[in-house]
């Protein structure tokens, strides 16, 4: 009975410490995982960005129009936008998400609601955006498309645009 009853105590306690040594591993290789993309010369986007941003013909790239902006990423994949390339009020603020892919390249696409002169609903803007983040970690670089919705959501074109991006500090 005496020696059943400590097979039992030893079987217990030699599961409950793998499942600590284990347990420790998995966040171990998590924090890891996102110490290099925060850390050093690997540093994520998470913070806030002043990007110049040029729309650009998509056949030819030539610059149609170039305006200041500033997105603002947070911890845990979402981001802010606001730019100066519309009057006051013909535009919302853009709100989205990003996520590392792999290396210096991230993806993001974030949307704004745009209005007409008389304050009515006049459709979104929905920009996707491929970012080659900097070696310093201070600065990215982007190639995007834009896609221009009617306030029915039917698409009405594509553009193209591309940015670049100094960390604010």
């Amino acid at each position: 009975m005496k020696n059943t009853f400590l097979k039992t105590i030893g079987g217990a306690a030699l599961a409950i410490l793998l499942l600590a040594m284990f347990a420790q591993i998995w966040v171990s290789a998590q924090d890891n995982d996102n110490e290099l993309r925060q850390n050093g010369n690997e540093r994520s986007l998470v913070g806030s960005w002043n990007v110049q941003a040029s729309i650009r013909d998509c056949h030819t790239g030539t610059v149609l129009v170039t305006f200041p902006a500033m997105l603002t990423f947070n911890q845990g994949g979402t981001m802010q936008e606001t730019a100066n390339d519309a009057a006051p009020l013909l535009r919302l603020p853009g709100h989205g998400v990003w996520r590392h892919q792999n290396g210096r390249r991230y993806s993001l696409a974030f949307q704004f609601f745009r209005f007409k002169p008389d304050g009515t609903f006049d459709g979104r803007n929905i920009i996707r955006s491929d970012v080659s983040f900097g070696q310093s970690g201070n600065r990215y670089t982007t190639t995007d498309t834009v896609e221009v919705l009617a306030a029915n959501g039917d698409l009405i074109t594509t553009a193209c645009a591309t940015s670049t991006a100094t960390r604010f500090e």
